[in-house]
């Protein structure tokens, strides 16, 4: 009787996008600053909150074209998945590891508000200073505080 069984390879289930997981806003610099000085920031968050143990949104700040088309991509791509099986933010996160390429010599509080007003957002306040000033804490991206949080949806 051997032989008469096909093996069935067990199909690997396709994994969603970023883009299916998160919604995502983009943020409008403040109108009296001029472009260029500040980065460009866009938040995300779970679509479901029901999945996250903190469905608060996070926020990336991207400082050049380059930056914000890898992002769009990998909001684009399929999800990675942390050892545990779960949906994990870092590669929407990389980027606040690079040190910032702006140099101002004044400190900077913006206050960015979500492009679509009426979409439940909240308002980001971005604090900036200059290059060598003594901190009492490390801000996330060089002269940039940003508070952030670290949001993993699950499966």
């Amino acid at each position: 009787m051997f032989g008469l069984f096909k093996k069935h390879s067990k199909a690997a289930q396709d994994l969603p996008r970023y883009q299916d997981v998160y919604e995502t806003m983009l943020y409008r610099t403040p109108p009296d600053v001029p472009k260029g000085v500040l980065p460009t920031i866009y938040a995300f968050r779970v679509k479901d909150p029901s999945l996250s143990p903190d469905p608060r949104p996070d926020f990336v700040l991207l400082e050049t074209d380059e930056e914000i088309q890898e992002w769009q991509q990998a909001m684009a791509g399929s999800v990675v998945l942390n050892e545990d099986g779960h949906i994990t933010d870092e590669p929407l996160l990389r980027w606040n590891d690079i040190p910032s390429l702006l140099t101002a010599d004044d400190e900077i509080v913006a206050t960015y508000l979500p492009v679509a007003d009426d979409a439940n957002w909240p308002a980001l306040a971005v604090q900036a200073h200059p290059f060598d000033t003594a901190v009492t804490t490390k801000p996330a991206r060089d002269r940039y505080y940003f508070a952030q949080n670290k949001v993993v949806g699950f499966l």
